[in-house]
């Protein structure tokens, strides 16, 4: 597509070139005509008894002059003949005429490209936005401030297909390839009459399986869908008045106080209800920038001391102040993007924290403690019952965790999008319903596996054996750790960075693992070394590009010397003996070669930047993945995605607008100097000297004005990607806590700052862009001074000197380019640098391992040692054998490097100290491909890739086993397996068919049955897509259980010997959660792998107590 649009406007530029030199041409030529033709025009004249020369001799004084000036002056009309010094001046303006409409075309794809962005910008802006009213809660008459608002809920209902978001979090919307939703899909409502209250004082928790529409009712009470995703309307209808082919928005009455939340306004809404989400964002920056995020402005003390106060006591509440305490910049703590720094406990705690800070008068917890330990758990429990009942807050629960809702006053159960039970726990057990199913199945949960035997392992202050059991054989739990190891020494998993240290350093960097800064190290020639080294291979296209570009540029310049060298042979003064006709053929080939040459150049040079720019995306994307993970995390997204993008395409200004412009100037000024030299020795050194000042010196002056300006811009221009992209992802906390104004302050001042360095670049461009203009019009000058002293020395050689003067006055293009150089590069350099720092940056561990193990014979942590950069160790002389097969399950406080232990299981890093094997082979030795097949893993994060739900399980496939099922299912695969021809034939067989069918239906059976493992299943089939449903961005139209879920399907299907889960069911219901367990542990015992002997291995992080149950031996820490 590139490549298509790059030859039309190479097209158009061509024949507008052929237009312009053609035209010029054709000027000189009429020109030339007349001239031819004017010594027998005035022949005529005279003998008919007038002329204009014989009016002037009859002119008084200085009127006799004014009319012989006239005849020089104006070469065209009022009878005066064309003279020699008209046909001069014709041949020098013609080839400047058209340079102004040509220059005006070169700019057509920048307008292109700027017509595009703002078509978009424009559709951005003209988005409708939702609208809210303007009404205000009434003052609260208690006496009490604190006191919470009245929920209520009247059948209220929702959907997302009908209220337009197609890209809501709602994986029953129909969709289209494009992610477009259909309007003729069947999609069910994700509320339907729900009904009930929250009161001032008083602990409501929501409960119901994933999918139940939780998280929905949330979202439109904190006014997220409303007021903020563009669709939302209430209008007070009763449900009976509605049907499901008319519902729109939601329907029913939600009021706050008695007030509707349609009439209240976006702000009175955000400041009413503070919402905490199971993945509430953390924003690059400090600890104290992030809470003092939802302290309200008047409600911020003036004294720094009691502001520290009021943060710190939100940090107790939340059960966090502890580990905030032992960071060395207390408050001032760094937290990375993504919060990489912090483990998914620390990063919930801060912000219940945040929340609190918030000091609403309605909390919901939405899943807010799912990643959280047990016993800070129950603390913060008591936090947030301490809110309604010592201070009359409204706070609403979502959970999953039924012994959550076990003491709230009143439970509200929802199933399928509707309030079907609701009442005190007792009373819900009571009723035997959904609620009690739910309890009861997570105390079956509970009890699984009370059956057979458990060791609970602690770390202690000896080392401990344990003996083999029948689970194990040979590869026995082992837990050792040398007597002091305190909690002191394991008190973080992922602290953050020291302070002093380089930006870009990561906080997840272990100790000895240096990161590379090698692009503050290379000099502007390093850079262009290593930028020709990449455009080595490519060095033909390169040749014959600037070959074309310097016949082009030739072919421009000496278009006028031929005009003057025919105008000379018409006064019988020939130029190297040359007749009028070959100057005139030559300036026709010129004309025409201009046009086709540029084509020819243009191009080159653009097929070789864009094959050379997409080398340069693929290394950088090779670099990314040898980076990943443990020396992406904390780096700035945005930074990332402008580095492979705006970074990437900046080198396309050295590639196609650098290497040719300078191979095309030295080569176009020696032709010049060569060809002056033969008309005049003198002006082809004036032309010499001209070159070098303006080729060489006004560049070097120029480069050194602008040398700090590019990486000064890029890395501003990084960093406000990064801000940006940021903020994007929080944009729910930025409403919710009114920090509109100020988010988009930072990123205005930001903006500014970098359009101040864009400026500068420009007026210091513009400077030496009128210097070097001013010194061509000096230079020319000083050439006509050498040319007519030459010429008073030898009038012979007037004609070759005007020749040499025309020569001299039209070579200065290719140079003028070099001149412009430093203004262009100087972003590209440092582009290039910043490539080049990524592509060199030392992973945090290198993979050449070759040995690959026969069959996996279970992991070993072997006295190992480890501790991040700056930081004390997470784990000290640790050491724990991991099985063959089985379940170890591993518990303990959040920050204790449970989720450390599991990446340098994955070789995320080495340790310091000791070792991790492989079936007893060191695991830097081992074949990091077989490492891979060997192992899987689950983190409390699940990404899916915006796709459908078949495309993201397909990942978890060897790609041969996708190949097969295309071959057989679409009878298309990639040119590198069979040959397309071959698999048409094949597609048109009976066999073919058959096989087909066959591998299609294999496929989809392997994928549905992860599905069910996974609990996922019903769910996939009740959506009007299935396997082809679009997920989305980050999954977004699926709720956090969904994605959780869709992501162990993924897993499963993986069929991998070690299983590593890091909070697998933290999002979940009982009910799935049973399901999964049973699921994990069947594949443990090996019922779910025929193809196997034994089961696999798994590895299990989970702060529920009931994940635990599966567990043969648990390791607490």
């Amino acid at each position: 597509m590139t490549m298509r649009v790059l030859q039309i406007q190479l097209r158009s530029l061509t024949a507008m070139d052929i237009v312009a030199y053609g035209g010029a041409a054709a000027g000189i030529g009429v020109a030339l005509w007349q001239y031819a033709h004017a010594t027998a025009a005035a022949a005529g004249a005279s003998t008919a008894g007038w002329s204009p020369i014989m009016l002037a001799a009859h002119l008084p004084g200085a009127f006799a002059y004014l009319a012989y000036g006239l005849q020089y002056l104006m070469p065209f009309g009022a009878g005066f003949p064309l003279t020699l010094a008209g046909l001069l001046l014709i041949v020098l303006l013609s080839a400047e005429f058209f340079i102004p409409m040509r220059q005006l075309g070169s700019f057509f794809h920048v307008a292109m490209n700027g017509m595009t962005s703002t078509k978009r910008i424009f559709a951005l802006l003209d988005t409708p936005e939702p609208e809210h009213g303007t009404a205000t809660l009434p003052a609260n008459d208690s006496d009490s401030a604190d006191d919470g608002l009245t929920v209520r809920f009247d059948h209220v209902g929702y959907s997302y297909d009908d209220a337009g978001h197609g890209d809501s979090k709602s994986a029953s919307a129909k969709t289209d390839k494009q992610g477009e939703t259909s309007p003729n899909s069947a999609v069910a409502p994700a509320l339907t009459n729900i009904t009930f209250a929250a009161r001032p004082g008083q602990f409501t928790a929501i409960v119901g399986i994933s999918g139940s529409g939780k998280s929905t009712a949330a979202s439109l009470l904190a006014g997220t869908l409303a007021g903020y995703r563009g669709s939302l309307t209430l209008n007070g209808v009763e449900v009976s008045d509605l049907s499901s082919e008319t519902l729109a928005g939601y329907r029913g009455s939600l009021t706050l106080n008695g007030v509707e939340v349609s009439d209240l306004s976006g702000e009175t809404l955000a400041g009413a209800v503070t919402v905490i989400g199971a993945s509430s964002h953390l924003f690059a920056g400090t600890l104290r920038e992030n809470l003092l995020m939802a302290l309200p402005d008047d409600e911020i003390p003036d004294s720094p001391d009691s502001v520290d106060s009021r943060l710190w006591s939100a940090l107790e509440q939340a059960r966090i102040a502890d580990f905030v305490h032992a960071q060395p910049n207390g408050l001032g703590m760094p937290i990375e993007s993504d919060a990489a720094n912090l483990s998914g406990g620390q990063r919930q705690r801060i912000a219940i924290a945040r929340a609190l800070l918030h000091d609403s008068p309605v909390f919901v917890f939405d899943e807010a403690t799912s990643s959280v330990d047990m016993e800070s758990e129950e603390l913060i429990l008591d936090t947030i019952r301490e809110l309604a009942q010592s201070r009359g807050k409204t706070v609403i629960m979502i959970t999953h965790r039924m012994a959550n809702a076990e003491h709230a006053d009143q439970v509200v159960v929802l199933e399928h999008g509707k309030s079907v039970e609701r009442g005190t726990h007792t009373e819900l057990m009571t009723a035997d319903g959904v609620y009690a199913k739910l309890f009861t199945t997570q105390a079956d949960i509970e009890n699984f596996g009370e059956g057979h035997a458990r060791r609970v392992l602690q770390v202690g202050s000896r080392k401990q054996e344990l003996s083999d059991d029948s689970r194990t054989e040979g590869g026995a739990a082992r837990v050792s750790a040398e007597a002091g190891m305190t909690v002191d020494r394991l008190q973080s998993a992922l602290p953050t960075a020291s302070v002093g240290g380089s930006e870009q350093a990561s906080a997840e960097t272990p100790a000895g693992v240096a990161n590379s800064d090698s692009s503050s190290k290379m000099s502007t020639f390093q850079v262009i070394r290593r930028l020709l080294k990449e455009a080595r291979p490519l060095a033909g296209l390169m040749a014959a590009a600037s070959t074309a570009g310097t016949i082009g540029h030739l072919s421009a310049t000496f278009l006028p010397v031929f005009g003057i060298i025919a105008a000379f042979a018409l006064t019988g003064n020939p130029v190297w003996g040359m007749g009028v006709a070959p100057a005139v053929i030559m300036m026709i080939i010129c004309a025409l070669l201009r046009g086709i040459t540029r084509y020819i150049e243009q191009y080159l040079n653009h097929n070789v930047a864009f094959h050379l720019l997409a080398l340069f995306r693929s290394k950088a994307f090779a670099a990314l993945r040898r980076l990943a993970p443990a020396k992406l995390a904390g780096k700035g997204k945005g930074n990332l995605i402008a580095m492979l993008t705006t970074d990437v395409e900046l080198l396309e200004i050295f590639f196609a607008h650098t290497i040719s412009p300078v191979a095309i100037a030295v080569t176009s000024t020696i032709i010049y100097t060569i060809v002056a030299a033969t008309l005049s020795p003198w002006m082809a050194l004036a032309l010499i000297a001209a070159h070098l000042v303006i080729g060489i010196l006004v560049p070097r002056f120029f480069a050194t004005g602008v040398r700090n300006l590019g990486p000064a811009i890029r890395g501003a221009a990084g960093e406000l990607d990064d801000v940006i992209l940021d903020d994007m992802r929080g944009l729910d906390e930025i409403i919710r806590f009114g920090r509109g104004e100020e988010r988009a302050q930072a990123i205005e001042d930001r903006t500014h700052a970098l359009w101040k360095d864009h400026a500068k670049l420009s007026k210091v461009n513009g400077r030496f862009t009128g210097i070097s203009g001013l010194l061509v019009a000096v230079l020319t000058a000083a050439s006509v001074a050498v040319a007519i002293a030459c010429a008073g020395a030898n009038p012979q050689s007037i004609p070759a000197l005007i020749a040499a003067f025309v020569l001299f006055a039209g070579s200065f293009g290719p140079t003028l380019a070099l001149a412009a150089l430093p203004a262009n590069l100087t972003q590209t350099f440092a582009s290039a640098s910043r490539l080049f720092g990524l592509m060199d940056e030392v992973p945090a561990v290198t993979e050449n391992g070759t040995v690959v193990p026969q069959e996996y014979m279970g992991m070993r942590l072997d006295d190992v040692t480890f501790a991040y950069a700056g930081e004390r160790e997470v784990l000290s002389d640790f050491s724990l054998d991991v099985p063959q097969h089985g379940v170890l399950g591993i518990q303990g406080p959040s920050g204790r490097g449970k989720s450390t232990m599991l990446k340098l299981l994955l070789r995320y890093w080495d340790p310091q100290r000791g070792q991790v094997t492989l079936s007893g082979t060191p695991l830097p030795e081992v074949d990091v491909h077989a490492r891979r097949r060997i192992q899987a893993m689950m983190s409390q994060e699940t990404h899916l890739f915006d796709g459908s739900i078949r495309d993201n399980l397909l990942i978890a496939l060897p790609e041969s086993k996708v190949e097969a099922a295309n071959v057989a299912g679409n009878g298309e695969v990639g040119a590198n397996t069979v040959d397309s021809r071959q698999q048409r034939l094949a597609a048109q067989s009976a066999e073919g068919d058959a096989v087909q069918v066959a591998a299609s239906d294999g496929l989809d059976a392997r994928l549905r049955q992860a599905l069910a493992k996974a609990s996922v299943l019903d769910l996939i089939d009740s959506l009007p897509d299935g396997l082809d449903t679009q997920v989305g961005e980050l999954g977004d139209r699926l709720s956090e259980g969904e994605r959780q879920r869709i992501g162990l399907a993924r897993v499963f299907l993986r069929n991998a010997d070690l299983v590593l889960f890091d909070e697998p069911t933290s999002r979940l219901d009982a009910l799935n959660e049973a399901i999964i367990l049973r699921s994990i542990h069947a594949m443990a015992v090996g019922e779910q792998h025929a193809d196997k002997e034994r089961g696999a291995a798994v590895v299990l992080v989970s702060h529920r107590e009931s994940a635990m149950r599966i567990a043969d031996a648990v390791l607490n820490l």
